[in-house]
Order: C-alpha cells, then sequence, then structure tokens
C-alpha cells in the first residue's frame, strides 16, 4: 500500500525527490501545495476508497510521504 501511496504522490508532485527522505516536510520544499494536496486528497479517496475531509487534515499530520501514509492506512482500517 505504501508504494501505491507514494506512486500518487510522485504523479501529484512530478517528483521522486521525497523516496529519499520520508519524512522530508513537502510543503516546506515545494513538493506539494495546496493545490496539489486537495489533488492528492482526491486521488488518494479513489484509489483507497477512503474518505479525507480536508477539514480533518491539520497540515502538520499531512506534511510528510510517511504521515500521508499512515493516515490512509489508518482510514483504509477504519472501512
Amino acid at each position: 500500500m505504501k508504494e501505491q501511496i507514494f506512486d500518487i504522490i510522485e504523479t501529484i508532485s512530478g517528483t521522486d525527490e521525497f523516496r529519499e527522505d520520508l519524512d522530508m516536510d513537502l510543503f516546506e520544499e515545494g513538493i506539494l501545495d495546496s493545490m496539489r494536496a486537495i489533488m492528492l486528497i482526491v486521488e488518494l479517496e479513489g484509489a483507497f476508497d477512503i474518505s479525507l475531509p480536508p477539514s480533518e487534515m491539520d497540515r502538520e499530520d499531512w506534511n510528510t510521504a510517511n504521515k500521508i501514509a499512515a493516515r490512509v492506512q489508518e482510514k483504509t482500517d477504519e472501512n
């Protein structure tokens, strides 16, 4: 599942730079911005049949590839 999530992040962001450091702050590094974050949420929701309301997504809880993967895993476990 993690690799699929990372592939989606790579597709949305247009870079694989984050794969070298999965705890890199994707927003600080310019890999994600608000528009790409929304695109990422939509893609993840479709790929994993989950709901990720932006209102529940504090940027600090969603700013690294590892945190994104953990959040998606948490949501899939709820289903």
